[in-house]
Protein backbone atom coordinates (compact mmCIF):
# COMPACT_ATOMS: atom_id res chain seq x y z
CA UNK A 1 0.00 0.00 0.00
CA UNK A 2 1.25 3.51 -1.21
CA UNK A 3 2.98 5.20 2.24
CA UNK A 4 0.79 8.68 1.20
CA UNK A 5 -2.41 6.49 0.17
CA UNK A 6 -1.99 5.04 3.74
CA UNK A 7 -1.17 8.03 5.65
CA UNK A 8 -4.46 9.74 3.90
CA UNK A 9 -6.49 6.95 4.74
CA UNK A 10 -5.74 6.83 8.31
CA UNK A 11 -6.64 10.48 8.78
CA UNK A 12 -9.69 10.48 7.08
CA UNK A 13 -11.27 6.99 8.96
CA UNK A 14 -9.83 9.15 12.70
CA UNK A 15 -11.89 12.19 11.66
CA UNK A 16 -15.44 9.96 10.27
CA UNK A 17 -14.76 7.90 13.54
CA UNK A 18 -14.89 11.25 15.33
CA UNK A 19 -17.63 13.13 13.43
CA UNK A 20 -19.48 9.55 13.59
CA UNK A 21 -20.01 10.23 17.36
CA UNK A 22 -21.71 13.85 17.12
CA UNK A 23 -25.36 12.77 17.61
CA UNK A 24 -24.78 10.68 20.69
CA UNK A 25 -22.54 13.36 22.06
CA UNK A 26 -25.01 16.20 21.70
CA UNK A 27 -28.38 14.07 21.65
CA UNK A 28 -28.49 14.78 25.92
CA UNK A 29 -28.90 18.30 25.66
CA UNK A 30 -30.37 18.59 22.43
CA UNK A 31 -33.18 16.04 23.59
CA UNK A 32 -33.72 17.85 26.92
CA UNK A 33 -34.46 21.24 24.98
CA UNK A 34 -36.50 19.52 23.00
CA UNK A 35 -38.68 17.91 25.77
CA UNK A 36 -38.40 21.15 27.70
CA UNK A 37 -40.10 22.93 24.48
CA UNK A 38 -42.90 19.78 24.00
CA UNK A 39 -43.81 18.93 27.86
CA UNK A 40 -42.40 21.66 29.51
CA UNK A 41 -40.25 18.91 31.54
CA UNK A 42 -36.74 18.84 30.48
CA UNK A 43 -36.74 15.29 32.57
CA UNK A 44 -38.25 13.76 29.61
CA UNK A 45 -35.48 14.30 27.66
CA UNK A 46 -33.53 10.80 29.19
CA UNK A 47 -37.02 9.13 28.21
CA UNK A 48 -35.76 9.95 24.50
CA UNK A 49 -32.10 9.12 25.02
CA UNK A 50 -32.60 6.20 26.92
CA UNK A 51 -35.11 4.91 24.16
CA UNK A 52 -32.02 5.40 21.27
CA UNK A 53 -29.76 3.79 23.89
CA UNK A 54 -32.10 0.98 24.04
CA UNK A 55 -32.73 0.26 20.54
CA UNK A 56 -29.19 0.30 20.06
CA UNK A 57 -28.29 -2.63 22.61
CA UNK A 58 -31.31 -4.44 20.61
CA UNK A 59 -30.54 -3.66 17.14
CA UNK A 60 -26.54 -3.65 16.95
CA UNK A 61 -25.73 -7.38 15.71
CA UNK A 62 -28.85 -8.39 14.31
CA UNK A 63 -28.74 -5.63 11.70
CA UNK A 64 -24.98 -6.00 11.73
CA UNK A 65 -25.66 -9.69 10.34
CA UNK A 66 -27.87 -8.38 7.76
CA UNK A 67 -25.27 -6.68 5.40
CA UNK A 68 -22.97 -9.83 6.02
CA UNK A 69 -23.57 -10.19 2.09
CA UNK A 70 -23.65 -6.84 0.60
CA UNK A 71 -20.56 -4.10 0.22
CA UNK A 72 -19.70 -3.03 3.32
CA UNK A 73 -19.46 0.75 2.28
CA UNK A 74 -22.82 0.92 1.31
CA UNK A 75 -24.29 -0.61 3.57
CA UNK A 76 -22.79 1.52 5.83
CA UNK A 77 -24.35 4.50 4.16
CA UNK A 78 -27.55 3.55 4.40
CA UNK A 79 -27.68 2.90 7.77
CA UNK A 80 -26.11 6.29 8.75
CA UNK A 81 -29.01 7.74 5.79
CA UNK A 82 -31.47 6.05 8.00
CA UNK A 83 -29.81 7.19 11.48
CA UNK A 84 -29.86 10.99 9.95
CA UNK A 85 -33.33 10.79 8.63
CA UNK A 86 -34.67 9.98 11.88
CA UNK A 87 -32.82 12.60 13.70
CA UNK A 88 -34.29 15.00 11.20
CA UNK A 89 -37.81 13.86 11.87
CA UNK A 90 -36.56 14.08 16.08
CA UNK A 91 -35.97 17.94 14.61
CA UNK A 92 -39.18 18.14 13.04
CA UNK A 93 -41.24 16.34 15.65
CA UNK A 94 -39.59 19.09 17.85
CA UNK A 95 -40.22 22.31 15.29
CA UNK A 96 -44.11 21.20 15.03
CA UNK A 97 -44.42 21.03 18.98
CA UNK A 98 -45.65 17.03 18.35
CA UNK A 99 -46.27 14.46 21.09
CA UNK A 100 -43.12 13.32 23.13
CA UNK A 101 -43.77 9.70 21.47
CA UNK A 102 -43.16 10.76 18.07
CA UNK A 103 -39.86 11.81 19.75
CA UNK A 104 -39.22 8.55 21.31
CA UNK A 105 -39.77 6.97 18.12
CA UNK A 106 -37.66 9.15 15.89
CA UNK A 107 -34.89 8.59 18.57
CA UNK A 108 -35.70 4.78 19.07
CA UNK A 109 -34.79 4.33 15.15
CA UNK A 110 -31.69 6.44 14.96
CA UNK A 111 -30.31 4.18 17.69
CA UNK A 112 -31.47 0.96 16.40
CA UNK A 113 -28.74 1.49 13.31
CA UNK A 114 -26.12 3.34 15.31
CA UNK A 115 -24.72 0.02 16.99
CA UNK A 116 -24.39 -1.66 13.28
CA UNK A 117 -23.42 1.50 11.85
CA UNK A 118 -20.16 1.66 14.51
CA UNK A 119 -19.59 -1.85 13.57
CA UNK A 120 -19.05 -1.22 10.16
CA UNK A 121 -16.80 1.93 10.87
CA UNK A 122 -14.62 0.18 12.62
CA UNK A 123 -14.04 -2.75 10.83
CA UNK A 124 -13.18 -0.32 7.41
CA UNK A 125 -10.31 0.62 9.31
CA UNK A 126 -9.14 -2.77 9.27
CA UNK A 127 -9.27 -2.81 5.83
CA UNK A 128 -8.09 0.54 4.64
CA UNK A 129 -5.24 0.58 7.51
CA UNK A 130 -2.22 -1.70 6.71
CA UNK A 131 -1.75 -3.55 10.22
CA UNK A 132 2.01 -1.45 11.09
CA UNK A 133 -0.49 2.04 11.33
CA UNK A 134 -3.52 0.21 12.86
CA UNK A 135 -2.70 1.11 16.48
CA UNK A 136 -1.73 4.93 15.47
CA UNK A 137 -4.93 5.41 13.82
CA UNK A 138 -7.12 3.99 16.58
CA UNK A 139 -5.39 6.41 19.28
CA UNK A 140 -5.72 9.38 16.86
CA UNK A 141 -9.75 7.69 16.44
CA UNK A 142 -9.56 8.13 20.05
CA UNK A 143 -8.42 11.36 20.48
CA UNK A 144 -10.76 12.56 17.82
CA UNK A 145 -13.76 11.22 19.39
CA UNK A 146 -12.41 13.08 22.94
CA UNK A 147 -12.79 16.15 21.19
CA UNK A 148 -16.34 15.57 19.95
CA UNK A 149 -17.32 14.77 23.42
CA UNK A 150 -15.70 18.17 24.53
CA UNK A 151 -16.82 20.52 21.94
CA UNK A 152 -20.64 18.87 20.73
CA UNK A 153 -22.05 19.87 23.99
CA UNK A 154 -21.41 22.88 23.46
CA UNK A 155 -21.98 23.25 20.23
CA UNK A 156 -25.41 22.03 20.82
CA UNK A 157 -26.58 24.12 24.16
CA UNK A 158 -25.64 27.13 22.18
CA UNK A 159 -27.85 26.38 19.18
CA UNK A 160 -30.17 24.92 21.37
CA UNK A 161 -30.62 28.44 23.28
CA UNK A 162 -32.02 29.77 19.74
CA UNK A 163 -34.00 26.43 19.13
CA UNK A 164 -33.92 22.74 20.22
CA UNK A 165 -35.03 21.91 16.58
CA UNK A 166 -32.29 23.33 14.94
CA UNK A 167 -29.85 21.74 17.53
CA UNK A 168 -31.06 18.54 16.50
CA UNK A 169 -30.75 19.12 12.80
CA UNK A 170 -27.31 20.44 12.75
CA UNK A 171 -25.78 17.15 14.65
CA UNK A 172 -27.91 15.20 12.36
CA UNK A 173 -26.32 16.86 9.65
CA UNK A 174 -22.97 16.83 10.87
CA UNK A 175 -23.28 12.99 11.82
CA UNK A 176 -23.81 12.03 8.57
CA UNK A 177 -20.65 13.17 7.34
CA UNK A 178 -18.63 10.33 8.04
CA UNK A 179 -21.33 8.96 4.94
CA UNK A 180 -19.39 11.34 2.56
CA UNK A 181 -15.70 10.99 3.73
CA UNK A 182 -14.82 7.55 4.46
CA UNK A 183 -12.92 5.77 1.54
CA UNK A 184 -14.79 3.42 -0.23
CA UNK A 185 -13.92 -0.07 0.50
CA UNK A 186 -13.42 -2.66 -1.89
CA UNK A 187 -15.70 -5.25 -2.09
CA UNK A 188 -14.42 -8.96 -0.52
CA UNK A 189 -14.54 -12.14 -1.32
CA UNK A 190 -17.46 -14.21 -1.63
CA UNK A 191 -17.64 -14.88 2.76
CA UNK A 192 -17.32 -18.29 4.03
CA UNK A 193 -19.74 -19.84 5.89
CA UNK A 194 -20.12 -18.29 9.58
CA UNK A 195 -20.28 -20.43 12.56
CA UNK A 196 -23.78 -21.06 13.26
CA UNK A 197 -22.75 -20.93 17.05
CA UNK A 198 -22.17 -17.10 17.90
CA UNK A 199 -20.51 -14.27 16.85
CA UNK A 200 -17.71 -14.55 20.02
CA UNK A 201 -15.24 -16.97 19.03
CA UNK A 202 -12.99 -18.45 21.67
CA UNK A 203 -10.36 -16.25 23.02
CA UNK A 204 -12.50 -12.62 22.51
CA UNK A 205 -14.69 -12.86 25.25
CA UNK A 206 -11.67 -11.73 27.19
CA UNK A 207 -10.90 -8.63 25.42
CA UNK A 208 -14.69 -8.25 25.15
CA UNK A 209 -14.71 -8.12 29.12
CA UNK A 210 -11.53 -6.03 29.62
CA UNK A 211 -13.55 -3.51 27.17
CA UNK A 212 -16.15 -3.70 29.03
CA UNK A 213 -15.30 -3.26 32.47
CA UNK A 214 -12.56 -0.47 31.78
CA UNK A 215 -16.02 1.26 30.04
CA UNK A 216 -17.91 1.04 33.40
CA UNK A 217 -14.92 2.57 35.88
CA UNK A 218 -14.58 5.37 33.22
CA UNK A 219 -18.52 5.81 32.96
CA UNK A 220 -18.98 5.78 36.46
CA UNK A 221 -16.85 9.06 37.09
CA UNK A 222 -18.29 10.53 34.21
CA UNK A 223 -21.86 9.98 35.09
CA UNK A 224 -21.21 10.31 38.95
CA UNK A 225 -18.44 13.50 38.67
CA UNK A 226 -20.86 15.48 40.59
CA UNK A 227 -21.60 13.36 42.96
CA UNK A 228 -18.18 12.89 44.01
CA UNK A 229 -17.85 16.64 44.28
CA UNK A 230 -20.91 17.22 46.61
CA UNK A 231 -19.57 13.97 48.76
CA UNK A 232 -16.29 16.08 49.08
CA UNK A 233 -18.23 18.73 50.51
CA UNK A 234 -17.74 20.98 47.66
CA UNK A 235 -19.99 22.33 44.94
CA UNK A 236 -21.42 20.96 42.25
CA UNK A 237 -19.32 22.91 39.79
CA UNK A 238 -16.14 20.88 40.45
CA UNK A 239 -17.90 18.04 39.20
CA UNK A 240 -16.59 19.42 35.99
CA UNK A 241 -12.97 19.68 37.32
CA UNK A 242 -13.20 15.36 37.88
CA UNK A 243 -14.48 14.90 34.23
CA UNK A 244 -12.23 17.40 32.63
CA UNK A 245 -9.36 15.81 34.50
CA UNK A 246 -10.49 12.34 33.33
CA UNK A 247 -10.84 13.88 29.57
CA UNK A 248 -7.65 15.25 29.57
CA UNK A 249 -5.79 12.47 30.79
CA UNK A 250 -7.71 10.35 28.35
CA UNK A 251 -6.37 12.21 25.20
CA UNK A 252 -2.82 12.20 27.12
CA UNK A 253 -2.95 8.48 27.10
CA UNK A 254 -4.16 7.65 23.40
CA UNK A 255 -1.66 9.72 22.20
CA UNK A 256 0.80 8.17 23.71
CA UNK A 257 -1.12 5.11 22.25
CA UNK A 258 -0.83 6.45 18.99
CA UNK A 259 2.86 7.57 19.21
CA UNK A 260 3.77 4.59 20.36
CA UNK A 261 2.31 2.97 17.27
CA UNK A 262 3.05 -1.04 19.01
CA UNK A 263 0.95 -3.82 19.94
CA UNK A 264 1.64 -3.92 23.73
CA UNK A 265 3.02 -7.20 25.43
CA UNK A 266 0.48 -8.82 28.04
CA UNK A 267 2.81 -7.92 31.02
CA UNK A 268 1.89 -4.00 29.25
CA UNK A 269 -1.66 -5.14 29.49
CA UNK A 270 -1.95 -6.06 32.82
CA UNK A 271 -0.35 -2.84 34.13
CA UNK A 272 -2.41 -0.96 32.92
CA UNK A 273 -5.12 -2.75 34.09
CA UNK A 274 -3.51 -2.77 37.46
CA UNK A 275 -3.40 1.14 37.28
CA UNK A 276 -7.14 1.66 36.15
CA UNK A 277 -7.82 -0.24 39.34
CA UNK A 278 -5.77 1.44 41.34
CA UNK A 279 -6.91 5.03 39.83
CA UNK A 280 -10.90 3.67 40.22
CA UNK A 281 -10.12 2.73 43.72
CA UNK A 282 -8.14 6.28 44.66
CA UNK A 283 -11.71 7.96 43.14
CA UNK A 284 -13.91 5.70 45.64
CA UNK A 285 -12.33 5.98 48.37
CA UNK A 286 -13.50 9.85 48.00
CA UNK A 287 -10.67 11.05 50.62
CA UNK A 288 -10.13 14.80 48.94
CA UNK A 289 -10.07 16.41 45.76
CA UNK A 290 -6.91 15.49 45.03
CA UNK A 291 -6.88 12.32 45.30
CA UNK A 292 -10.24 12.14 43.27
CA UNK A 293 -8.26 14.05 40.62
CA UNK A 294 -5.12 11.54 40.59
CA UNK A 295 -7.40 8.89 40.72
CA UNK A 296 -9.50 10.14 37.64
CA UNK A 297 -6.50 10.74 35.42
CA UNK A 298 -4.76 7.10 36.12
CA UNK A 299 -8.28 5.60 34.80
CA UNK A 300 -8.33 8.09 31.37
CA UNK A 301 -4.42 7.96 31.26
CA UNK A 302 -4.82 3.59 31.38
CA UNK A 303 -8.53 2.38 30.85
CA UNK A 304 -10.00 4.83 27.57
CA UNK A 305 -6.95 4.13 25.90
CA UNK A 306 -6.99 0.16 26.84
CA UNK A 307 -10.28 0.33 25.26
CA UNK A 308 -9.37 1.35 21.72
CA UNK A 309 -6.78 -1.56 22.15
CA UNK A 310 -9.15 -4.34 22.82
CA UNK A 311 -10.74 -3.39 19.72
CA UNK A 312 -7.34 -3.82 17.97
CA UNK A 313 -6.97 -7.32 19.75
CA UNK A 314 -10.67 -8.59 19.23
CA UNK A 315 -10.25 -7.49 15.47
CA UNK A 316 -6.59 -9.41 14.84
CA UNK A 317 -9.30 -12.52 16.84
CA UNK A 318 -11.91 -12.20 13.99
CA UNK A 319 -12.27 -13.80 10.25
CA UNK A 320 -12.77 -10.27 8.04
CA UNK A 321 -16.62 -11.63 7.50
CA UNK A 322 -17.35 -11.44 11.51
CA UNK A 323 -15.28 -8.25 12.41
CA UNK A 324 -18.84 -5.88 11.76
CA UNK A 325 -20.93 -8.06 13.70
CA UNK A 326 -18.33 -8.15 16.68
CA UNK A 327 -17.41 -4.54 16.63
CA UNK A 328 -21.00 -3.66 16.84
CA UNK A 329 -20.79 -6.29 19.84
CA UNK A 330 -18.07 -4.39 21.39
CA UNK A 331 -20.27 -1.21 21.36
CA UNK A 332 -22.98 -2.89 22.68
CA UNK A 333 -21.31 -4.43 25.17
CA UNK A 334 -19.13 -0.46 26.36
CA UNK A 335 -23.01 1.01 26.01
CA UNK A 336 -24.40 -1.71 28.40
CA UNK A 337 -21.70 -1.01 30.94
CA UNK A 338 -22.87 2.46 30.62
CA UNK A 339 -26.54 1.81 31.26
CA UNK A 340 -25.85 -0.37 33.90
CA UNK A 341 -23.72 1.84 36.06
CA UNK A 342 -26.19 4.94 35.44
CA UNK A 343 -28.76 2.61 36.98
CA UNK A 344 -26.35 1.86 39.85
CA UNK A 345 -25.67 4.94 40.53
CA UNK A 346 -29.72 5.79 41.03
CA UNK A 347 -30.08 2.63 42.80
CA UNK A 348 -27.32 2.75 45.07
CA UNK A 349 -24.67 5.58 45.65
CA UNK A 350 -21.68 7.11 43.52
CA UNK A 351 -19.48 5.18 46.23
CA UNK A 352 -20.76 1.78 46.11
CA UNK A 353 -21.02 2.34 42.44
CA UNK A 354 -16.98 2.73 42.33
CA UNK A 355 -16.57 0.09 44.35
CA UNK A 356 -18.10 -2.21 42.13
CA UNK A 357 -16.20 -0.55 39.13
CA UNK A 358 -13.04 -1.50 41.34
CA UNK A 359 -13.94 -5.13 41.97
CA UNK A 360 -14.66 -5.29 38.50
CA UNK A 361 -11.42 -4.05 36.89
CA UNK A 362 -9.95 -6.14 39.81
CA UNK A 363 -11.54 -9.10 38.54
CA UNK A 364 -10.93 -8.67 35.06
CA UNK A 365 -6.50 -8.19 35.76
CA UNK A 366 -6.73 -10.92 37.55
CA UNK A 367 -8.85 -13.16 35.22
CA UNK A 368 -6.11 -11.91 32.35
CA UNK A 369 -3.18 -12.91 35.12
CA UNK A 370 -4.37 -16.40 35.35
CA UNK A 371 -5.26 -16.69 31.92
CA UNK A 372 -1.82 -15.79 31.04
CA UNK A 373 -0.22 -17.96 33.41
CA UNK A 374 -1.80 -21.18 32.48
CA UNK A 375 -1.67 -20.50 28.72
CA UNK A 376 1.99 -19.92 29.66
CA UNK A 377 2.32 -23.56 31.88
CA UNK A 378 0.53 -25.26 28.59
CA UNK A 379 3.58 -23.73 26.31
CA UNK A 380 5.76 -24.56 28.47
CA UNK A 381 4.78 -28.84 28.84
CA UNK A 382 3.84 -28.46 24.85
CA UNK A 383 7.42 -27.65 24.36
CA UNK A 384 9.31 -30.02 26.62
CA UNK A 385 6.88 -32.96 24.72
CA UNK A 386 8.50 -31.45 20.99
CA UNK A 387 12.39 -31.71 22.40
CA UNK A 388 13.42 -34.41 20.51
CA UNK A 389 15.33 -37.11 22.80
CA UNK A 390 19.15 -37.43 22.60
CA UNK A 391 20.63 -39.29 20.05
CA UNK A 392 22.12 -42.32 21.44
CA UNK A 393 25.83 -41.89 21.83
CA UNK A 394 28.13 -44.05 19.34
CA UNK A 395 30.38 -46.79 20.84
CA UNK A 396 33.48 -45.80 21.17
CA UNK A 397 35.05 -47.83 18.37
CA UNK A 398 33.06 -46.72 15.89
CA UNK A 399 34.03 -42.64 16.72
CA UNK A 400 37.48 -44.23 16.48
CA UNK A 401 36.85 -45.71 12.81
CA UNK A 402 35.42 -42.78 11.65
Amino acid sequence: MDWGVSNCNSLRWAACYGLFSVPRAGAPIAFALAALASTGDARDGAKVLAAMTSAQLLGAVPIARLGRHLNRSSFFRILIAIRTAAMLACAIACASHASIQILIGSAAVAGLVQGAAFGYLRNAANQLIEPARMIKTLGIGVIAAEFTFLITPIFSAALGSVSAALAIAAIAIIGSTPAIFLPNIAQATTPTALSPKGVVPRGVQVWLACACVNAAAVSAIEIGAVSIALGLSLKPEHGAVITGTLCVASLAGSTWMSMRNRQYPACHVLIMLSLATAGAALVAINYSLATSLLGSAIVGAAGVPLIAYCSFEIGNRVTPEMRPEVFSLLKTTTSAATILISALIGWTSIVITLHIATALLASAALGLLTRRLILGFHGVRRSKLLVNPAAPEMPRGQHNET
